[in-house]
């Protein structure tokens, strides 16, 4: 089995080294619940594969990483080739046309751009397996994130955002930093992880809602999450333009598990179907 630790990615305001941790110990619980030390997994809205999908493939899961997304999937099948990894363009009806099934299927950052998450959810039931788990993220439809984009919205049409943009570009220590091919060398993989630029938020979640959709979904929360207080438009500028930019994210991180967990600006589930499984 490979080592997940020799994909390396920074830490950011956004938590996706949180996340990634918290989805390598869940899928650990699920293969423990299992008793198999090698699941099969989907991860559906998988962007371009780098902080998930390619992620688990490198623990020896053997794992489907599945996008709308034309040109995420092309630049995910691009950069990330392995006997346990593959990668499709298709929507979850296709899947469920077909068959297929998993022992885990992972939805980060997915459910919030579904005008119907519970038919969605409905359809995750028919793909899998007995006994699976499914791990979700989305953000909290009332935290920093969904504020912050609102105010990057308002501030854009009034003709400041590009202002700001301009102002942060140029105090940008990596603007001034030399590049050496050490430094290349450490940039593993990219830090965003998705191209689909055009796809907009149309759900926005408070917590007692979403726990309520996976309740008529038939799912049960096994395990829940925050991921980060503060994130989104301006922060993430924050903290990089920061030279404690790590400490600044380590201190995110955990002020968002010791806070309200309503508070948190994304949260993350482990959750299992009540009945025997896939209906």
């Amino acid at each position: 089995m490979t080592d997940s630790r020799l994909v390396r990615f920074p830490e950011t305001s956004y938590g996706i080294v949180k996340r990634w941790q918290t989805i390598e110990a869940w899928t650990e619980t699920v293969a423990r619940r299992r008793r198999k030390s090698s699941l099969t997994v989907l991860d559906y809205g998988c962007g371009t594969g780098d902080h998930v999908t390619y992620p688990l493939a490198c623990l020896g899961h053997h794992v489907l990483g599945v996008d709308v997304h034309e040109e995420s999937i092309r630049q995910a099948s691009v950069r990330y080739q392995s006997p346990t990894l593959s990668f499709r363009l298709a929507d979850i009806e296709a899947l469920v046309n077909d068959g297929a099934r998993f022992d885990l299927v992972v939805c980060s950052e997915v459910l919030e751009h579904l005008y119907h998450p519970r038919k969605f959810l409905d359809m995750l039931t028919r793909v899998l397996e007995p006994g699976g788990g499914v791990i979700i993220t989305t953000p909290n439809g009332y935290g920093s994130f969904e504020w912050l984009s609102s105010l990057h919205g308002l501030l854009a049409r009034a003709g400041i955002h590009g202002l700001l943009r301009r102002v942060a570009h140029a105090c940008s220590p990596s603007r001034k930093a030399a590049t050496t091919p050490e430094a290349e060398a450490e940039t593993v993989v990219p830090t965003t992880g998705f191209l689909n630029m055009d796809s907009t938020h149309v759900q926005f979640f408070r917590i007692g809602e979403l726990e309520r959709i996976f309740f008529d979904g038939g799912f049960r929360i096994i395990e829940r999450r925050a991921r980060t207080l503060l994130c989104g438009p301006y922060v993430d500028v924050l903290f990089r333009l920061a030279p404690w930019e790590p400490a600044l994210c380590r201190a995110n991180n955990r002020l968002a598990d010791l806070l309200p967990f309503s508070w948190a600006a994304d949260w993350m589930f482990l959750l299992e179907h009540r009945g025997a499984g896939a209906q």
